[in-house]
């Protein structure tokens, strides 16, 4: 009995045992599914305010393994947040005794995650985060939480990323991504290696691996970025930047080391390149302003530890830059890389990356090793200028090597590049920035000065057509210290070949030279001073022209400085001691040539300096400095001309004695002039004349010796600008016996206010014009007084005085002695004296005024007699009741008055009378030629002298 009871109860543990076994099989496959579907959806909906579905949950209670297929995570909304197809996490039992999570495999399928910025720059996803429960002290004996996940992998994985807080909302995604994990420990020191890649719209590859450990943490592998195209990114950092990524493919490959304890950051990039890079400015049409097609960056380290970042070599090959200055003086290049208010970044954190807490952190230290830009071309424009100024700069080479922010740090830098296909300039030199230090070598050749007309055409009327600029030298600029002020230093040598400027009026040659040399340059800043060894100057030319109208071709030359002001006074800046020393050893001049025409007389005058030699030496502007000038040249050929004596040009304490001499000048050369002013050609005679100018503490003393050897005159020019003086009655006078006018013209006074003292007679015979200037019509003919201008009239009368007939006799006789002049005579009107005036005497006429003081019974005899005039006058009632007699009176009469005052035809023709009788009173004079007297309509100023209306008269 004893064995068949004893199998039976075997049978019955191990039905009870399958019974449980298939009782807990089914409970886990049928309601832990249901329980985590519960629970997900309760969750999602109360705590987290979205929406979720699950296609299907499938547990295995016996391998510990779990798949869920088809999750959909979305907002309340049913936007998109995120979604796998299936998830598997296979889960072992050495869970429970190894006291930790312990995961066989962990594999996602297709998850798809939409990151979204909404317009505030809120995340969507950071939403999902539930409030964080308070967390108890951690106890410092609890170890964490072992983890063990055999491996994990993401595949076919997509990321879509929006961002909605710029003005053209951006969005791109990432996909497929893949990312394998494998023994993923948290024991210490356990290594974990990993792989990621991805692929975006914008046609960029990330792959990513290497390995990391928990405990401690860190990490380190390699990672690189290929195929990533600019264009596509330019869509994103629109409303961030002022640039716009128009083109370009980028690609870069680096590995990394990261720690946390202590924290450091290693990364190395052996290379990023970029191909066909275009930068143009946002939202302008036209050619983008940069293009780079090739640009290499080499061995770029970065260290958090050393607070170091590092570059071996970077080189730009090709690159095209254009830099336009715009019509309002901005920069195109400046706004390309200046962010808008918009686009500013956010301020950036108190303390660096990597600072120590507590201390002053090692300050950071940037450095390239070399970098290169090779046949590069700038293309400059000024657009505030019309036509815009455009100068090309190609092939441009520049070299900098040793380049550091670390101070004491000094780089050295080569640059070449050619100038509008001519000039080449060449620099080489080293700078240091702290303190701030600079040695540069400069070898400019052959700029074409042309290029610069634009620049002139602003203010002249001058045309380059032609002229190299050559400068070769050195240049230092240093601080002595930090934040002392800065010194310089320049030597060396400029020259100006081959100048031709041409008059835009004329278009003739204003100015040009063979060669203009300035050697031996030295300049120093701190103390100030510049030397000069020569200046030397072959076969200069300058063209003086006065044309029809007066004007010269210098005068239009210059005449577009707008704004331009005068000249200051030398001597009115800064004291002499506060000046900066200047030293020109010599000034040298080799067949130089000047022209000089003038077409404001007919006929036309022309002549020319040539063989004009010589040299000054010694400027300086030491105030006792003296520069010796010698200069020699002819005037048309047989005339020659010397210039000698001391000079001190370049000091305030300005000082010359300088002899001038001019000989065996044909005078009948000059008939232009003569014909012009003197009323008369020359016949015949010769110039010679020897000048002396001392000038001597601003204090002018000059000699004129003038010898004029048989001058005769020819027949008249009846010129109309002709001196209305007897020219030939006052040569005749100066002639000696035998036909010679010699004579000494002292000039006397200050450059700041010269006075003149020349003889009249002799003034008038050598430079007419200038009487014409300096001497009053009226003056002239009274013989020293203005007053025959004026007649004076008694208001609202047109009559004569007595006084003013005798002056018009007497103009009327000096005006028959001067045949060319032409009387005006005014209409003259003073309107409030003459309208008052005339309105006083016709109130008197309606009512007389008694002599005397009134007493009561004539003032009211004197108001109704107002009372009676006001109505026959205005033809009404007067409504002025005022008791005081007086009062009445005045209010009656200035009412009166008022009405009584002559309209305007009234008083023009006051105005005319008062013409008419002065021109009759001067054609008394049977003698004067009534048409050498106008009245003219339109009346002057008008003016009072002595309560009586002054009329000013004019000649012609």
């Amino acid at each position: 009995m004893a064995g068949p009871t004893s199998l039976s109860r075997r049978a019955k543990a191990a039905i009870v045992l399958a019974v449980l076994l298939v009782a807990y099989g089914a409970a886990g496959s049928y309601f832990v599914p249901r329980i985590a579907r519960t629970q997900a959806e309760a969750f999602v909906a109360e705590t987290l305010q979205r929406r979720i579905s699950i296609g299907e949950i499938r547990f295995n209670p016996f391998t510990l393994a779990i798949e869920i297929s088809d999750l959909k995570l979305t907002e309340a909304d049913g936007a998109p947040l995120a979604a796998f197809r299936s998830l598997y996490v296979n889960a072992e039992l050495a869970s429970l005794w190894r006291r930790g999570v312990v995961l066989k495999e962990v594999a996602l399928a297709a998850p798809d995650v939409e990151l979204i910025i909404a317009p505030d720059g809120s995340l969507n996803l950071a939403h999902l985060a539930p409030p964080a429960p308070p967390q108890p002290a951690e106890k410092k004996d609890d170890a964490p939480l072992r983890v063990h996940i055999g491996s994990l992998s993401v595949t076919e994985g997509r990321i879509g990323f929006q961002d909605r807080s710029l003005a053209q909302p951006f969005s791109a995604a990432f996909t497929p991504i893949r990312f394998s994990l494998a023994d993923f420990r948290t024991d210490l020191g356990h290594r974990t290696t990993h792989s990621f890649s991805a692929t975006s719209r914008i046609g960029a590859r990330f792959d990513w691996s290497g390995g990391f450990t928990v405990r401690p943490f860190g990490a380190g592998g390699t990672f690189s970025v290929t195929d990533l195209r600019l264009a596509a990114l330019n869509e994103y950092v629109e409303g961030k930047l002022p640039v716009e990524l128009v083109s370009g493919n980028a690609q870069l490959r680096g590995e990394y080391r990261f720690d946390l304890q202590p924290l450091a950051l290693e990364v190395a990039l052996p290379l990023i390149g970029v191909r066909d890079l275009v930068l143009a400015e946002r939202g302008v049409s036209g050619a983008p302003p940069i293009t780079v097609p090739e640009i290499d960056a080499e061995q770029l380290r970065f260290s958090l530890t050393q607070r170091d970042v590092g570059l071996r070599r970077l080189t730009l090959r090709g690159a095209r830059v254009e830099v336009a200055r715009d019509a309002d003086g901005s920069l195109n290049l400046a706004r390309l890389f200046t962010p808008t208010a918009q686009q500013t970044p956010p301020a950036a954190p108190a303390a660096p990356v990597g600072a120590p807490a507590g201390g002053a952190a090692k300050p950071w230290t940037v450095h390239v090793d070399a970098a290169t830009l090779e046949g590069a071309t700038v293309l400059t424009e000024d657009r505030t200028l019309s036509p815009a100024a455009r100068v090309s700069h190609s092939p441009v080479d520049v070299a900098i090597s040793g380049w550091s922010t670390a101070p004491g740090s000094r780089m050295k830098f080569e640059a070449k590049h050619g100038i509008e296909k001519h000039g080449q300039l060449t620099a080489a030199g080293d700078l240091r920035l702290e303190p701030f230090d600079l040695n540069v070598a400069v070898d400019l050749q052959r700029f074409p000065l042309p290029v610069l007309q634009p620049y002139l055409s602003q203010a002249t009327a001058l045309t380059l057509r032609s002229g190299d600029l050559s400068v070769k030298g050195s240049y230092a600029l240093a601080a002595p210290r930090p934040g002392a002020s800065l010194a310089s230093k320049a030597s060396g040598e400029m020259r100006v070949d081959n100048l031709l400027a041409t008059d835009d009026v004329v278009k003739e040659d204003l100015l040009k030279w063979r060669s203009l040399v300035f050697g031996g340059i030295r300049f120093e800043q701190g103390p100030d001073r510049l030397r000069i060894d020569r200046i030397v100057a072959q076969e200069p030319y300058a063209r003086i022209v006065i044309a029809q109208n007066g004007t010269t071709n210098i005068g239009r030359v210059l005449e577009r400085r707008a704004g331009a002001g005068a000249p200051a006074k030398a001597g009115t800046g800064k004291p002499a001691g506060e000046r900066m020393p200047i030293t020109i050893r010599t000034v040298q001049m080799a067949g130089g040539s000047a022209h000089f025409a003038d077409y404001s007389i007919q006929p036309s005058f022309a002549t020319g300096i040539v063989d004009l030699n010589g040299q000054v030496s010694g400027l300086s502007s030491a105030p006792q400095s003296r520069a010796k000038v010698a200069l020699s040249g002819k005037v048309d050929e047989f005339s020659p001309v010397s210039v000698s004596g001391e000079v001190n040009l370049l000091s305030t304490a300005t000082y010359s004695d300088l002899a001038l001499s001019f000989r065996n000048i044909e005078l009948t050369s000059f008939n232009p002039y003569s014909g012009k002013f003197a009323g008369y050609n020359i016949a015949k005679g010769k110039l010679s004349t020897e000048m002396k100018y001392r000038v001597d503490n601003r204090k002018l003393d000059a000699k004129h010796h003038i010898v004029i050897d048989n001058l005769e005159f020819g027949e008249a020019t009846d010129s109309k600008d002709a001196a209305p003086i007897p020219i030939k009655f006052g040569v005749a006078l100066l002639k000696d016996k035998n036909g010679i006018i010699d004579l000494d013209l002292p000039i006397g006074g200050t450059l700041d206010d010269p006075e003149f003292r020349l003889a009249p007679i002799i003034w008038k015979a050598l430079v007419n014009l200038l009487s014409k200037l300096v001497t009053a019509p009226f003056r002239a003919l009274a013989g020293g007084s203005d007053d025959l201008a004026f007649v004076d009239f008694e208001p609202a009368s047109p009559a004569l005085r007595e006084p003013d007939r005798g002056k018009l006799g007497t103009l009327s006789k000096a005006l028959v002695e001067r045949p060319q002049l032409r009387l005006n005579v005014p209409f003259t009107l003073a309107p409030a004296a003459d309208s008052s005036a005339a309105a006083a005497q016709a109130l008197n006429a309606l009512v007389p005024r008694a002599p005397g003081p009134l007493d009561e019974a004539a003032k009211r005899k004197r108001i109704q007699a107002l009372e009676a005039a006001y109505r026959a006058q205005l033809k009404a009632e007067p409504k002025i009741v005022e008791e005081n007699l007086d009062v009445r009176i005045e209010r009656l009469q200035a009412a009166l008055l008022e009405h009584l005052k002559p309209p305007p035809a009234a008083l023009e023709e006051l105005a005319r009378q008062r013409a008419q009788a002065v021109r009759a009173a001067l054609l008394a004079n049977k003698e004067l030629n009534p048409e050498r007297v106008f009245m003219v309509s339109q009346p002057g100023e008008p003016a009072l002298a002595d309560g009586r209306v002054r009329m000013e008269m004019k000649l012609e």
